[in-house]
């Protein structure tokens, strides 16, 4: 159990930036740094026992800098599309940046992910090293009112799997939605796509959505969609099926409703398993849904650092958040946090094999 710090470039402004590798004792390791609070990399083992990096990153902090395809980066102040870039908020309208047409996509033009966060604790001690990055956003950024703190932890724990734990406070009334935005491909050397991973969701209901990707207010039953994953089913089985919601966004980008969501608990969302490799990915989460997304858009301008296929279908996100649009719905569970409350969710990414 140990924390390496190494040097991982410098920002246009001179800033340092860092790369954090965090070991367990059983050999798997994570890479983080505090551009954009990332998940760079992680290794676990496949079936028999061979350690392989499992999600998409890059090996150089210029490819970061200059590509924009939210690779394993922490999104806020709220993940996911507002439609017309703008929310009312006691009574008062606020105007957002408009980042993906006429809607704000992932926080804006400058979210959370593009920036440099501070390095507030580095714990090398005990069963579960952990690194937390803050950073303090202000009133008025990207139009989002209140200044807030936020806080990501990142825990290697010994059973193998990545704790993610996010916090917030703001001054005034605002509005969070934090999530992860990681990559995954269980067995990225000989896997070109992700059609042969099998995927099993709790979920059966998802958000419709206009052409835009901006929910209209009502859950369809995932039954007889090609979004049923209540059973195992490859990925790529249905994928390029012709048939709405798929079809108008080239593979899945669709946001599904927990099942069993409990507030404040951990949740089992999600479990993929590869079956080449054994690798099993469980997706725990406190939020009450998730974005499955398959890469329909990957940006392939810069090589990914461990010698992933990084292109169309060749990965998958699973980004749990509140529901996409929520300040615009109120039938959706607020992202409203007051002033002087407290923001808490937490992700778990657990890795297993079969």
């Amino acid at each position: 159990m140990a924390v390496d710090k190494e040097l991982f470039g410098k920002m246009p402004d001179g800033s340092s930036v860092y790369l954090f590798t965090l070991y367990n004792s059983n050999g798997a390791k994570i890479q983080v740094t505090n551009y954009g609070a990332k998940i760079v990399s992680i290794f676990v083992p496949d079936r028999n026992g061979k350690l392989e990096n499992v999600i998409l990153g890059y090996k150089y902090l210029e490819h970061y800098l200059n590509g924009h395809s939210y690779l394993g980066a922490t999104i806020g102040r709220v993940a996911n599309r507002i439609g017309r870039g703008q929310f009312e908020l006691d009574g008062q309208l606020y105007r957002l940046t408009k980042n993906n047409g006429e809607n704000h996509l992932h926080g804006g033009d400058v979210g959370f992910d593009s920036l440099l966060w501070n390095i507030i604790e580095n714990e090398e001690q005990g069963e579960n090293p952990s690194v937390s990055f803050q950073l303090i956003s202000p009133d008025g950024d990207q139009g989002y009112p209140g200044k807030l703190i936020v806080t990501v932890k990142y825990s290697l724990r010994n059973d193998n799997s990545v704790k993610i734990d996010f916090t917030a406070n703001s001054d005034r009334p605002t509005i969070v939605n934090l999530t992860n935005h990681a990559y995954f491909n269980l067995n990225p050397i000989y896997c070109e796509n992700i059609y042969r991973h099998k995927a099993k969701f709790n979920a059966s209901n998802f958000l419709e959505s206009d052409a835009n990707l901006i929910p209209t207010g009502r859950t369809i039953n995932v039954d007889r969609t090609p979004l049923d994953f209540r059973q195992f089913k490859e990925i790529g089985l249905e994928i390029d099926k012709q048939v709405e919601p798929i079809i108008s966004t080239c593979g899945y980008d669709q946001f599904l409703v927990c099942d069993s969501y409990k507030s404040n608990e951990l949740n089992l969302m999600a479990e993929v398993e590869e079956p080449i490799s054994g690798r099993v990915l469980q997706v725990f989460s406190t939020f009450p849904g998730m974005q499955f997304y398959t890469s329909n858009f990957l940006d392939t301008k810069f090589p990914t650092g461990y010698g992933e296929i990084n292109s169309k279908h060749s990965s998958f996100c699973i980004e749990p958040s509140y529901f996409v649009d929520a300040p615009n719905h109120p039938n959706f569970k607020s992202i409203e946090l007051d002033k002087d409350e407290t923001y808490n969710e937490t992700i778990v990414y657990k890795f297993l094999t079969r």
